[in-house]
């Protein structure tokens, strides 16, 4: 893509395509011009660094510059601006500046031999210094001045010894031949540190990340310089959002900007994962030379906060990158100030951080995030949220779900998307269902839902006469209310009494409780609630048909079977007295009982917690035991029978169920 390769190299569109294009920083420019064409260099001059990271148009504003003065009737004549490209391989002292500077006046500005005469002097001590005298004494007797427009000016004083550096200052500081303006991707040591050489030597000026205005004039003019103007502006008019949603994703860098319209404009109609594999291939130079650009620490720190996403807080960071929490603020500290980092303030002292450019996060989940980590789908997942309309994911979701359906889609693909979509947030209640229903549960996982919108789901699906999906909802919810149970048995009602969907249900909700347990998952309370109630609901109704026609022996083991199916849910319970609360079930039980009593069967009754007994925190623990105030109650149902001494906790609750039993 030939677009491409211009965003990394803006010389090669050439001046008129340059000038042509530059919409952004012109706010920066006019401020430079206008001290150019105020001074005249007689005297020595305040020197410029620009600051920005990469891709916020440092490189494009030196060239605008050097093209401003080129053309500008009051500077043409007596300035020339001599631009460096971004890598100075070639200089690696301070006399290869001098003498590229030579090069260039000699090829371009008229100035024969002069680097030959710099050249005959290389065996010299002090060569440096010869250069420069040589140099400044043909700039004055051409009348001519220099404007330096150095890109990467860290780069370049890296390669100097620290004499080098104090040279350098020495002459932009006492000589009015030239003057610099210099650009950085971060803020200098050498600036910062008032021990060094060049603290306080230059005028910074921050390339600020692009506001909304200036977001759509530059996706405006691509569009007019890529004859796409239709297709940008049926974009601003139709989807104003999405320049916002561009510029935030961006962090407004108009280089990953320009790069992103290019691939949306030329590939509108292609699917978002291709759209996206695209720009995270082409931002790779780019972003790797962000990360390249700073210091260890400052890398180690940028890795922990692009791999946790959400916003960090410096507690957090101690723990993953194990430095001591005042080093760790000090390089955030200066992260924030290069642009890197975006403080966010919270109700607390303690602040959260993100990256400032959320695709640059984007680009370094998906090629350094760990293959089998959480974060594993993350950066597709945060992608979709960021660019995608809720529609448009609605849509998406719906032709996964279709190719689920039609069994078009592979197990990778079922996999990788299952969970991307699964871990959308915000999504709307139509598309949660569609994959919860939809899903095979090992190729997504659990989505949320709130009680509210569990509630809505459960009446929709009874009106709807879906009652299987009624329960399934009510199996959701945290804990069952009265309402919960009497809806319920209106399902029975509706259903028959035959109780094959409770049944059904119950089976399938034993299945998944049982399945929570091995992978050492709780089951909710109200899960265990329902399926009791399922139990208990469908066995009540057997022993009541079993009363009605005197097979009194099918009562006792319908109760029993009863019993063990209830008991056995205890293994799930951290102890026999939780179980206790599910009066509502619990007085099911006992009507079965108290209908054998009324039938004078209490020899039955009293074979009720002869045998069984329910595994129970891997121990066998005896009916008698769990179901311990109903076996008291019982004991005392024989003629003549006495209540045996009880513990005042359980006083209350064995009298009232004998009193339930027997009719009271």
């Amino acid at each position: 893509m030939a677009a491409t390769n211009f965003l990394y190299n803006p010389e090669r569109k050439g001046k008129k395509g340059l000038i042509q294009e530059f919409v952004i920083r012109q706010d920066i420019l006019d401020t430079i011009m206008e001290d150019l064409n105020t001074s005249f260099m007689k005297t020595p001059e305040q020197h410029y660094l620009l600051v920005g990271q990469r891709g916020t148009g440092k490189t494009t504003l030196l060239l605008r510059i050097a093209y401003a003065i080129e053309d500008a009737p009051e500077l043409k004549d007596w300035l020339i601006p001599v631009v460096f490209s971004e890598e100075q391989y070639n200089i690696g002292e301070l006399a290869n500046l001098w003498e590229n500077v030579g090069q260039l006046l000699e090829d371009y500005h008229g100035f024969a031999g002069l680097y030959e005469k710099m050249e005959r002097n290389v065996s010299f001590p002090g060569y440096d210094e010869r250069c420069w005298e040589i140099l400044e004494s043909e700039l004055d007797k051409k009348g001519k001045k220099l404007v330096l427009l150095i890109d990467n000016i860290g780069d370049l004083l890296r390669k100097l010894s620290e004499i080098e550096v104090k040279r350098l200052r020495r002459i932009l500081q006492t000589k009015s031949q030239v003057r610099l303006i210099a650009a950085s991707p971060l803020y200098l040591e050498s600036i910062l540190d008032y021990k060094q050489p060049l603290f306080e030597f230059f005028k910074v000026l921050r390339l600020e990340s692009l506001d909304s205005k200036s977001t759509r004039e530059l996706l405006l003019k691509l569009a007019d310089v890529h004859r796409e103007s239709d297709k940008i502006e049926r974009i601003i008019k139709e989807s104003p959002e999405r320049i916002e949603t561009l510029r935030i994703l961006t962090g407004g860098v108009p280089r990953t900007i320009a790069l992103m319209f290019n691939i949306f404009i030329e590939h509108e109609h292609e699917n978002s994962l291709k759209d996206l594999e695209r720009i995270l291939d082409a931002v790779t130079p780019l972003y790797k030379h962000r990360m390249d650009d700073l210091p260890p620490q400052q890398q180690k720190i940028v890795d922990a906060v692009a791999k946790y996403w959400d916003p960090i807080n410096v507690r957090t960071l101690k723990d993953r990158v194990r430095l001591e929490g005042k080093v760790i603020s000090a390089q955030l500290g200066q992260l924030e100030k290069n642009q890197v980092i975006q403080k966010l303030g919270t109700d607390t002292k303690n602040n959260e951080y993100i990256l400032r450019e959320r695709f640059f996060n984007i680009w370094y989940l998906m090629r350094y995030g760990r293959k089998d980590d959480k974060q594993r789908v993350i950066w597709l997942v945060r992608f979709l949220e960021s660019w995608c309309t809720e529609a448009e994911i609605e849509s998406r979701i719906a032709q996964f779900v279709n190719g689920i359906k039609s069994q078009k889609l592979d197990d990778q693909s079922l996999v990788f998307f299952g969970e991307v979509y699964s871990s959308i947030r915000k999504l709307s209640l139509t598309s949660k269902v569609l994959l919860e229903e939809s899903v095979p549960q090992q190729y997504g996982k659990p989505l949320p839902f709130s009680e509210e919108e569990i509630k809505n789901l459960i009446n929709e699906t009874f009106k709807a006469k879906e009652y299987k999906k009624a329960l399934k909802w009510l199996s959701r919810l945290q804990e069952l209310t009265e309402t919960d149970k009497s809806l319920v048995f209106d399902i029975f009602d509706r259903t028959g009494k035959d109780g094959k969907i409770i049944l059904d249900f119950s089976l399938e909700l034993a299945h998944t409780m049982r399945q929570d347990i091995e992978r050492r998952v709780f089951p909710r309370r109200g899960m265990i609630q329902l399926y009791t109630l399922l139990v208990a609901i469908h066995l009540y109704e057997r022993i009541l048909l079993e009363l009605e026609f005197g097979r009194y022996e099918n009562v006792l083991a319908s109760i029993k079977e009863q019993m063990r199916l209830i008991g056995d849910m205890a293994e799930y319970l951290v102890s026999a007295a939780y179980f206790w609360n599910y009066n509502f079930e619990i007085r099911l039980l006992l009507s079965g009982i108290s209908g054998l009593y009324k039938k004078g069967q209490i020899y039955l009754i009293n074979k009720l917690f002869d045998e069984k007994t329910v595994v129970m925190e891997n121990k066998s623990i005896a009916l008698s035991e769990i179901f311990n105030p109903i076996y008291l109650a019982i004991n005392s149902l024989e003629p003549g029978g006495k209540m045996i001494n009880l513990a005042p906790e359980k006083e209350e609750s064995v009298h009232k169920i004998r009193d339930f039993i027997i009719g009271k």
